[in-house]
């Protein structure tokens, strides 16, 4: 047999070994959502059925699931950069969680993700922005800000009253 007849390596079964390969290098730096990866692939020019089939592998695998990078993405956002139960859900839907898993991880996390004390502890790191304002327009702001970052309004409003009145205490105990 001559070159020309030799038969050549099963072209999709190496393609899906490349597409699985790449989506694996993508999950390397940090855990990624079902809708990224199939993204990443579809931009990298791979077939939706090897996407579709290198997708399904990872899931069976449990290299790829949408809960625990949703729990993980959660963890992160209430270290770093603390967000209310609203802004975290729309975050999630963003990256392409599926509806019921963002309303299920949001609801095991509402308590603390709306947590008076922690919504207290962001604007006592923020006072620097309040500090020279008025009442009402202090208390605008803030609630605005609270409003932006996704916190609830009640809690928000709880934890703006409670703020505003330690900051008080403290200006008359300076300045008595």
């Amino acid at each position: 047999m001559h070159a020309g007849n030799v038969p050549r390596r099963n072209d999709e079964a190496e393609q899906s070994a490349r597409a699985r390969d790449e989506a694996v290098r993508y999950l390397a730096a940090r855990s990624r959502t079902v809708a990224e990866v199939r993204q990443r692939l579809l931009r990298r020019g791979y077939a939706p059925a090897l996407v579709d089939d290198a997708v399904g592998e990872l899931v069976r695998l449990k290299l790829l699931d949408d809960e625990a990078t949703a729990r993980s993405w959660l963890q992160w956002a209430m270290r770093t950069r603390p967000v209310g139960a609203a802004r975290a859900a729309r975050e999630l839907r963003r990256r392409g969680i599926a509806a019921e898993i963002v309303q299920r991880v949001v609801d095991q996390s509402a308590a603390e993700l709306d947590a008076e004390t922690r919504i207290a502890a962001l604007l006592r790191r923020q006072r620097w922005r309040y500090a020279s304002l008025d009442r009402d327009a202090a208390r605008r702001r803030m609630l605005a800000f609270l409003a932006r970052r996704g916190y609830d309004q009640e809690a928000s409003w709880k934890a703006v009253e409670q703020v505003w009145g330690e900051w008080q205490r403290d200006e008359s105990e300076r300045n008595p």
